[in-house]
């Protein structure tokens, strides 16, 4: 005899309800009616009330419901669900990888091993009637009307402050050596913890209404990534922090908001500075900066960077890693992009946005002020044909878009920063700890080059190549003059060269 045991949408369900309500029949009698076992049966009239909640709350007729039971982590559950729905009541943006790692958390409280998979989080999701419509994007639905009502309150915020006064500061998280033809894996991966934790930096940029940026801070998770090795962090052209999960925290936010407070007040510079409403974000009363946080659920559809600043960020960033990528696959090169790399093509693509560019992205985000001349908003990006290009030297399958947006998604920040002790543990571990546990294996030392006469060969090749192609890049060959005498002098002056360094031989822009 075939089993009547089949898997049941909800609807189905339902109806059976339904059926039951008006006809007096028993459970093998509605078994036998709808071809399924007694046990079925039984179940759905035991979970009546919380079928008709789910159908009632989001009814979709294709949706199959489980049988209810009380498990040994259904605390786990309850706790996670409470978690969730405290930070929906402050709306506040939750993906289903900061549900994993609170699930994970509060597993760890009650002694059970509980990963915290898809499998896991895609279950909690049916079991509790959680839908994310848009993972990464606002916890609730944006007000169209008290987006226009904020709109308007901008240029009387603003009109005492000059457009070079008035700044909007943003985190993105970045796959920093990710490639075009990984990119659907990333999307769909868990980047909190693991192997793919260790691709990611978050990135704050920060520019005002001229388009002019300061320092990109660089969040890491080593304090010295071995790619650091013998190097003066203070030189680099960014700010860089670390903590173990490259997060941004209210430590790390307050230190950036006094140096930039204390900045100002040496330029003797009053400024305006625009922040989402992110945990980390402290609200600090400072001297010559001024706090305005834009309301919940609106920053998507306010905040300048988010209008299109960042999506040119990471398609200037993503063709610098490009470039390398198909310039090592021509010189059959398997040397890995490292950290150093990155900050350096982070610092170099906050420059090279265009700044009629940003002043777009402020107006399209209401700020209009007395001196802004724009008015063509439709057109903010700067096409970037190259990137295209390089994108199907490695894969024809990937979209640029995909490419560009996929670690749009990332979270640069603990939404339960307030009961987290593990993301702001900058002085709680080690330079060694904090190395092993960032770079692995991939992310190896520099190829160190012998003596500064190695070197001196190698820049006097590049010059020969330089002077001998047709089409010939002054710049490039003004840089490569200056660097050979600059290693020249390091060989002829062992003395001096001691305490000069090579960076002192060339000017600073």
């Amino acid at each position: 005899m075939a089993s009547k045991r089949k898997r049941l949408t909800l609807k189905e369900k339902i109806d059976i309800l339904e059926f039951r309500t008006s006809n007096t029949m028993g459970v093998r009698a509605l078994a036998d009616k709808f071809s399924v076992s007694k046990t079925q049966i039984a179940d759905i009239i035991a979970n009546k009330d919380a079928l008709y909640k789910i159908w009632a709350e989001n009814g979709e007729e294709k949706r199959k419901w489980t049988k209810l039971q009380k498990t040994e982590t259904s605390i786990i559950d309850n706790e996670v669900l409470n978690w969730f729905s405290k930070l929906q009541e402050k709306n506040l943006p939750v993906s289903g990888p900061m549900l994993q790692e609170k699930s994970k958390q509060i597993a760890e409280m009650h002694g059970f091993d509980l990963k915290g998979s898809n499998g896991w989080l895609e279950k909690f999701r049916k079991r509790n009637n959680i839908s994310f419509k848009s993972v990464c994007g606002e916890a609730a639905s944006v007000d169209e009307e008290a987006v226009n009502n904020w709109k308007a309150k901008i240029p009387e915020i603003i009109a005492n402050y000059a457009e070079c006064d008035i700044f909007n500061a943003d985190e993105t998280g970045l796959f920093y050596r990710v490639l075009p033809d990984k990119t659907m894996a990333f999307k769909n991966e868990i980047c909190t913890g693991g192997k793919i934790s260790k691709e990611r930096l978050t990135v704050l940029l920060c520019s005002n209404m001229l388009g002019e940026f300061e320092r990109p801070v660089v969040i890491g998770k080593a304090k010295r990534p071995r790619a650091f090795k013998k190097l003066d962090i203070n030189n680099f052209p960014v700010d860089w922090y670390w903590n173990k999960k490259a997060w941004m925290t209210t430590e790390i936010m307050t230190e950036w908001l006094m140096k930039f407070d204390n900045r100002m007040g040496q330029n003797k510079r009053k400024v305006l500075l625009f922040l989402d409403n992110a945990a980390p974000h402290p609200h600090l009363k400072m001297k010559n900066i001024e706090l305005v946080f834009f309301p919940p659920n609106m920053t998507s559809h306010c905040q300048p960077l988010d209008q299109g600043v960042i999506h040119q960020f990471k398609k200037l960033y993503r063709t610098q890693l490009l470039r390398k990528a198909v310039a090592d696959l021509d010189a059959n090169s398997s040397q890995p992009i490292n950290v150093l790399d990155a900050i350096y093509w982070v610092s170099s693509s906050s420059k090279n946005i265009q700044p009629e560019t940003v002043k777009k992205c402020f107006l399209r985000s209401g700020f209009r002020h007395r001196n802004n001349n724009v008015t063509d908003v439709d057109d903010l990006l700067t096409p970037i044909e190259e990137l295209g290009n390089l994108i199907k030297v490695i894969d024809n399958t990937i979209t640029e878009n995909d490419y560009i947006t996929l670690d749009d998604c990332v979270e640069t920040y603990d939404a339960d920063i307030e009961n987290s002790s593990d993301t702001t543990s900058m002085s709680t571990q080690n330079e060694e700890e904090s190395d092993e546990e960032n770079d692995g294996s991939e992310d190896q030392e520099i190829p160190k080059i012998g003596s500064p006469r190695e070197a001196l060969l190698a820049v006097k090749d590049i010059r020969k190549y330089i002077s001998s192609i047709e089409v010939q890049n002054s710049s490039l060959f003004s840089n490569t003059v200056q660097l050979e005498n600059a290693l020249t002098y390091e060989i002829t002056t062992p003395a001096i060269s001691k305490q000069t360094k090579v960076t002192d031989f060339f000017q600073k822009c």
